[in-house]
């Protein structure tokens, strides 16, 4: 029988996973920065680290950390 999910991290883990589409967006414009490349991709890299962060974060707490879903390092 699985445990149920507390409804404070059931919202916890939206308000990270919406986070992460923002900062996935927001990475998505950046690339197409051509003012300043160089900085865009930068900062653009920041974020898809730290949506990444975020998804992991969800991932450990409903228990799907597996061999299925290993972490990746970027480059």
């Amino acid at each position: 029988m699985k445990a149920r999910l507390q409804p404070e991290l059931g919202v916890a883990m939206a308000i990270a996973l919406e986070s992460s589409e923002a900062d996935i967006r927001t990475a998505s414009a950046l690339l197409e920065d051509t003012a300043n490349p160089h900085a865009a991709r930068e900062l653009a890299q920041q974020l898809l680290c730290r949506a990444r962060r975020r998804v992991e974060t969800v991932r450990a707490a409903l228990g799907g950390a597996s061999e299925d879903h290993p972490s990746r390092e970027e480059a």
